[in-house]
């Protein structure tokens, strides 16, 4: 299943989270100074999207895999880190920062999942028109730390 993610959303993040997630974006361990270098913030049940723009605009897709990411050649890619959410509650949402406005919402089986997000053109994130994306994947997979595999040298 293939989404497109068209929103604005304010403070450079967004939310991918478990409709019913118990983590706080509000937490002081949700954007530590690893998560914002790292471009990912975790909570219990929420994910944060760093994104490149001032502007709050997201452009990309979200897309549900069957199994893991074939994708091993990151060099079309600036920046490439992942992370594992637990879904409880059966759905699924991505939200805008900071009003929680429900920009996607699905259906989908409860379990362990991992998500990956690929950022492109980051470099274009000041330009007047920015043209920065992001392609975010996931799959099943048993939870696992955030892990970086490609580094934006800002």
């Amino acid at each position: 299943m293939k989404f497109q993610l068209n929103f604005t959303t304010d403070y450079r993040q967004f939310y991918i989270n478990d409709h019913n997630a118990s983590g706080s974006t509000g937490s002081e361990d949700f954007w530590n100074e690893q998560a914002y270098v790292d471009k990912l913030a975790i909570e219990d049940g929420i994910i944060g999207v760093g994104i490149a723009n001032e502007q709050g605009i997201v452009n990309g897709e979200l897309e549900i895999l069957d199994s893991k990411s074939l994708i091993i050649d990151f060099g079309g890619f600036d920046h490439v880190a992942e992370a594992s959410i637990k879904i409880h509650s059966g759905v699924l949402q991505v939200l805008d920062c900071p009003h929680s406005g429900i920009e996607l919402e699905i259906q989908i089986e409860n379990g362990e999942y991992r998500i990956r997000v690929y950022s492109l053109n980051l470099e274009s994130a000041y330009d007047e028109v920015p043209n920065d994306s992001y392609k975010i994947e996931m799959w099943k997979e048993v939870y696992s730390d955030r892990n970086v595999l490609k580094r934006f040298n800002e």
